[in-house]
């Protein structure tokens, strides 16, 4: 029933043809803080420049001559981080203007925006967040777990309120990706680690409680397959039912025995996530109950990074042929969710979900 549901891959840009050399395409070169920025890193001869594209207005880049190992677009304004070696900076573009710079001890091998005023920073030790405001330093939030030894980081998120904070990285081990997290939390100082390669946190009211519950869902690959987990983390609300923890299979194509989930991204407002694989595919899942939506390929290329698009709140992302899209639903979501309506009870719910993430609310009352 799933592969009747249709969706597409709407795209917005070809990074290419607004002069973004496929080269510096990929992870280390090119961020993508939020939907309304990218950021790239280029060297022409012997200048290295930052290029920044405003998805408002795409086509017209701006080149700035900046020499930087990471470069991080605030996700709402113009303002730009920058890291080299062991110095940070934070940079107003509009005003011209130096905001705060600091130097580190040792090494950030990651950082990101966590809201739009802090980032989030990684280290080889430990992880600190740094707000844009004011004199302060970054201020050292918790060590990191010995599991993540060796790996390479490659997300770092935390929930609504900060109470829950995550390290994600991967490794090669025995021919194969792994994935390590380490889920901290803020009011306990407690640690645990999680084999995983994806993961995010939703705010998400369940049907009949009155307050928002904290999600935490992650994925992960395995020798045994691939699982989806979605569970509550904190202490509900005293108003609250618990959720009940979810685990569900997460199928992957027979020809792809190599692929494994590299980002989540979740709508809490139409209660899905979005789980997208190294070879392109996307799957979307209920996030109440683990129901898979749907799953189809998307883009034959690795999208290595996503962002949430709030246009439709669905994501938006790159690949590395430089193809900037975003996925949302065809008018066909309509017909679908008669049909799952109309024949299958047990799915009346998630049809609900399915009007609403087509904004077909008439479809509700086709009965």
């Amino acid at each position: 029933m799933t592969e009747q549901l249709p969706v597409k891959f709407q795209e917005h840009l070809q990074l290419q043809n607004v002069g973004i050399n496929v080269t510096n395409i990929g992870f280390s070169s090119l961020t993508m803080e939020s939907d309304k920025f990218i950021c790239v890193r280029e060297k022409v001869n012997d200048t290295a420049f930052v290029i920044i594209i405003d998805m408002a207005d795409p086509t017209n880049p701006i080149k700035l001559p900046i020499t930087a190992d990471s470069a991080i677009m605030n996700p709402t304004s113009k303002v730009i981080a920058l890291k080299a070696g062991k110095t940070l900076q934070i940079f107003n573009i509009k005003l011209s203007s130096r905001m705060k710079t600091y130097t580190m001890e040792e090494d950030s091998i990651f950082w990101k925006w966590v809201s739009v005023n802090t980032i989030g920073i990684v280290t080889e030790t430990s992880v600190y967040h740094w707000t844009m405001e004011g004199d302060s330093q970054p201020d050292k939030m918790f060590d990191r777990h010995q599991s993540l030894l060796g790996c390479q980081i490659i997300n770092y998120r935390t929930d609504e309120s900060w109470h829950w904070l995550l390290v994600n990285g991967i490794k090669a081990q025995e021919g194969r990706v792994v994935g390590r997290m380490q889920l901290y939390s803020v009011e306990h100082k407690v640690s645990q680690p999680i084999e995983g390669h994806a993961a995010a946190f939703t705010q998400f009211k369940l049907e009949g409680n009155t307050k928002t519950s904290t999600l935490f869902s992650f994925a992960v690959r395995g020798p045994q397959g691939g699982k989806l987990h979605i569970i509550e983390v904190g202490t509900p609300p005293p108003e609250n039912q618990a959720f009940q923890k979810k685990v569900v299979d997460v199928q992957f194509p027979a020809e792809s025995p190599n692929d494994f989930p590299v980002a989540m991204q979740t709508s809490a407002k139409h209660g899905v996530i979005f789980l997208v694989t190294k070879y392109g595919y996307v799957h979307m899942f209920d996030i109440e109950s683990g129901t898979l939506i749907c799953m189809n390929r998307i883009s034959a290329e690795t999208m290595f990074v996503t962002a949430p698009y709030e246009p439709t709140s669905g994501i938006i992302a790159v690949n590395r042929k430089g193809q900037v899209g975003d996925r949302c639903f065809e008018q066909g979501m309509h017909e679908a969710a008669k049909i799952l309506y109309n024949n299958i009870s047990y799915y009346a719910k998630l049809a609900v979900t399915l009007c609403h993430l087509g904004n077909y609310q008439g479809a509700i009352e086709c009965t």
